[in-house]
């Protein structure tokens, strides 16, 4: 097993926001939070004129509407046929997706069809400076993160075949909501030997990873999942990419039934490795309704090149993805 530091990394990280530029002639598909970090596409916007903005608003889960070009779509995240539509009549090369304010029944979706187009794909993420500390913290609850959760349901787009007497191993991507973990281990009722939780090293701060076995200590020593911890860098899709590939070697013929309950660049690398290991990787996601003021400020932009980490390799990377 070779140390993710020997692997290519396909990113690159700018300090400040107003430092990157998209590339000239692409489309740039973004949406607005609540949380101030989703706001700076303005500024790119105003700096980048060669390049065409497409603003997602309204995102439910199963549709969103995107303003581009003066043309209005509206989009159901199921349905293949229209997000095909939506990247013939763009008729781009270059395309940035957003993920910073997009669900991940929005941006997955998204990055999925766009993939399996042909386009040069680019994801853009910039962390927050601040999270929101609970004003009545408790064991798993040290953040105030989220409203609730709907449930466990595929992500659109993200279902998952799988043989239901099939072994398998539960690789919940930890953050800092311990009751999040509690939640889909009550849910998918793993026993504890087949565990592998995935923590950001290094965090998007040093002392995040910290907050993470704090917030998760009670299920983690429940069920003495620490024993298997694995790690994976916060704010890179790529790292954990290979981490999920060193947990299917390791645990050969098993089933990964991975939660993405942390960052979002870790969902990205989930998602993308679901993308390459067709039925043997199931998503299971909980679909929290999140806080409008459960971050501050923005720090730094992370540009994930996509299409790269497929470059020249056989991998039939979009077999999981409808035809229909």
């Amino acid at each position: 097993m070779r140390a993710v530091r020997e692997r290519p990394i396909y990113s690159e990280i700018f300090q400040q926001f107003d430092e990157f530029r998209p590339h000239t002639g692409a489309v740039y598909v973004h949406g607005e939070s609540l949380e101030e970090r989703s706001r700076h596409s303005v500024q790119w916007e105003s700096a980048s004129p060669t390049v065409k903005f497409g603003r997602v608003s309204d995102q439910q889960p199963t549709s969103f509407q995107l303003q581009l070009g003066g043309n209005a779509y509206r989009v159901q995240v199921r349905s293949a046929q229209q997000l095909r539509a939506l990247w013939t009549n763009v008729a781009v090369k270059v395309v940035y997706i957003d993920i910073t304010g997009l669900d991940h029944s929005t941006w997955a979706p998204l990055l999925i069809s766009a993939l399996s187009f042909g386009l040069d794909v680019r994801a853009v993420y910039v962390e927050p400076l601040e999270y929101a500390y609970s004003k009545t913290p408790t064991e798993g609850d040290i953040f105030d993160l989220s409203e609730r959760i709907r449930g466990v349901a595929p992500v659109p787009g993200l279902a998952t075949l799988v043989d239901a007497y099939a072994e398998s191993i539960f690789v919940p991507l930890l953050g800092f909501e311990g009751t999040r973990l509690a939640y889909v281990l009550e849910q998918v009722q793993p026993s504890g030997d087949s565990i592998v939780p995935v923590i950001g090293v290094p965090g998007f701060r040093p002392e995040y990873p910290f907050h993470t076995y704090l917030g998760n200590r009670a299920s983690l020593s429940t069920t003495r999942a620490w024993h298997h911890v694995m790690y994976a860098r916060a704010n890179c899709p790529f790292s954990l990419w290979y981490v999920l590939g060193d947990i299917a070697e390791r645990w050969p013929g098993k089933v990964l039934k991975v939660a993405p309950i942390g960052t979002k660049p870790h969902g990205l690398g989930a998602v993308l490795y679901w993308m390459t290991a067709p039925g043997s990787v199931e998503i299971v996601y909980d679909h929290p309704v999140r806080k409008s003021d459960r971050t501050a400020g923005a720090s730094r932009t992370s540009v994930y090149y996509i299409s790269d980490l497929f470059a020249g390799t056989p991998v039939p990377r979009f077999q999981n993805v409808p035809s229909s």
